[in-house]
């Protein structure tokens, strides 16, 4: 999957920062490079080749599920998750390589952990509020996730595990591993940050969830870039979805100790 050519590097004049071959402005000083810039596409570059091809297939699926009537139970929506769960291990194997050192937990810090922990439960519930109050303001509505999954024998968990646990383990590997590591090969960090942040948004279909998701995304592209591990990620992921669907378990009346 990766090209075996490294991509030649060159240094600004200006400010003597790094720069590559396909610059046209120094990303530093933002000085003018030159006129004659080798530009990258998905035909002469493995990298984004293969990144924007497994961006497609997410998307495809996506696109599908959303815009058919065919997923409107669990039963089948299942086997989606599964099939996304796998394309995602066969591009991770075929990356091991680079993926292998984001999903050691080397240099693991509990307190790193707890901070992330408190953050994303204190944004799920600023978001979770907003959203709903936008609703039924906006739309004079107001959706629930759990009437989705309460005609299964153990609605709970599986709500739990589909909204949470699935997205939270593969959705980072896709996103902050997979096509984080495959755009770093021709990309600045930032941009990187930045570009896995908006696909990761506009993979969720929603025009109005784009004002957070898109944040959403650039703050678990940054916790990738600073620590080099996808796993903070995961955390903050697991816990911001876990804490809608309590959220949405409280306002239904179906938790324990209602």
């Amino acid at each position: 999957m990766h090209s075996t050519d490294p991509i030649p590097q060159y240094t600004c004049e200006e400010c003597g920062q790094p720069a590559k071959e396909y610059h046209r402005f120094c990303h530093h000083c933002g000085a003018f490079l030159g006129v004659q810039v080798n530009s990258i596409n998905i035909f002469n570059n493995a990298e984004l080749r293969s990144a924007f091809f497994f961006y497609l297939i997410y998307l495809f699926i996506c696109l599908v599920v959303h815009y058919t009537d065919w997923f409107i139970n669990y039963d089948r929506l299942f086997w989606i998750e599964i099939a996304l769960a796998f394309i995602t291990i066969y591009y991770a194997y075929k990356n091991k390589e680079s993926i292998g050192p984001i999903l050691r937990f080397n240099n693991f810090k509990w307190g790193i952990a707890a901070l992330v922990i408190t953050v994303a439960l204190s944004f799920s519930i600023v978001v979770n509020l907003a959203v709903r109050e936008m609703n039924v303001s906006l739309f004079q509505s107001d959706t629930n996730y759990f009437d989705f999954y309460k005609i299964y024998v153990a609605p709970i968990p599986i709500m739990i595990y589909s909204i949470a646990l699935m997205p939270a383990i593969f959705e980072e590997i896709a996103f902050r591993g997979i096509l984080f590591n495959h755009l770093s090969t021709f990309l600045d960090d930032k941009l990187v940050v930045m570009v896995t942040g908006f696909v990761f948004a506009a993979m969720h279909l929603s025009t109005l969830s784009l004002i957070w998701l898109i944040p959403f995304g650039i703050l678990l592209g940054i916790m990738r870039n600073k620590y080099s591990t996808i796993w903070y990620g995961v955390i903050f992921h697991f816990v911001f979805n876990l804490t809608s669907c309590l959220i949405d378990l409280y306002q239904q009346g179906e938790l324990w100790w209602q």
